[in-house]
C-alpha cells in the first residue's frame, strides 16, 4: 500500500544528531519541525536537501521569521503545524483543538510540552511528538487518506551520551 511518510520533531534545543539518524534510517517523504530551535530545522534541511521540510517557530526561536502556524495539504488532508505555546498547551489542549476544528484540520501537530501525546477526537488527530531529545513522531497517510500516528524513540550517539546540556527558555 502506498503511504506518505512524515517524521515530526519538536523541541530539539540544538541537538540534531538523533533526528538526522532517524531521517537517514526512515527516508521520509516530509520532515516537520515544530520549533525550539529553528536552527535545527535549517541544519536538517541542509543535510537532507531532497526531503521537503516544513517548520514553525517556537517560544525559544526569538529572532526567527518562521511562521507561528502553517497549513499543509497532503493527500487531501489538512495538517496544521504549530509549536503550541500561543494556545497555552501546558494548561489545556482546548484552545488548540478549537482552533484546529475551526480551520477544518484533519491533523494538528504541536510541541512545547516535551511530552508525547496522541488523541483522535471528533475526526481530528491531535499529535505532540514529544521532545526530540528522546522521541519523535511518525505520521503515515495512505492512498485512502487514512492517517496513522505513532511515537518512535530517538537514540543519541554513544559518543555524546551525558555530554549535552539543554538550555531552557520555558
Amino acid at each position: 500500500m502506498d503511504k506518505t511518510v512524515i517524521l515530526v520533531f519538536s523541541d530539539s534545543h540544538g541537538k540534531i544528531g538523533p533526528m538526522a539518524d532517524m531521517v537517514a534510517a526512515r527516508i521520509p517523504d516530509f520532515i516537520f519541525h515544530l520549533g525550539d530551535y529553528n536552527e535545527d530545522a535549517v541544519a536538517l534541511s541542509k543535510r537532507f536537501p531532497d526531503i521537503p521540510l516544513h517548520a514553525v517557530r517556537g517560544n525559544c526561536d526569538f529572532l526567527s521569521d518562521t511562521p507561528d502556524l502553517e497549513e499543509i495539504k497532503i493527500r487531501d488532508k489538512t495538517i496544521l503545524l504549530t509549536h503550541g505555546h500561543r494556545y497555552h498547551v501546558k494548561e489545556s489542549y482546548d484552545a488548540l483543538q478549537t482552533m484546529a476544528q475551526k480551520a477544518g484540520a484533519d491533523l494538528i501537530l504541536f510541541g512545547h510540552t516535551h511530552i508525547p501525546y496522541y488523541a483522535h477526537i471528533n475526526q481530528l488527530h491531535i499529535l505532540n511528538p514529544g521532545s526530540a531529545l528522546a522521541v519523535c513522531a511518525l505520521v503515515e497517510i495512505d492512498e485512502t487518506g487514512e492517517i496513522t500516528c505513532s511515537h518512535l524513540p530517538l537514540e543519541e550517539p554513544q559518543s555524546l551520551r551525558g555530554k549535552i546540556t539543554v538550555p531552557s527558555c520555558s
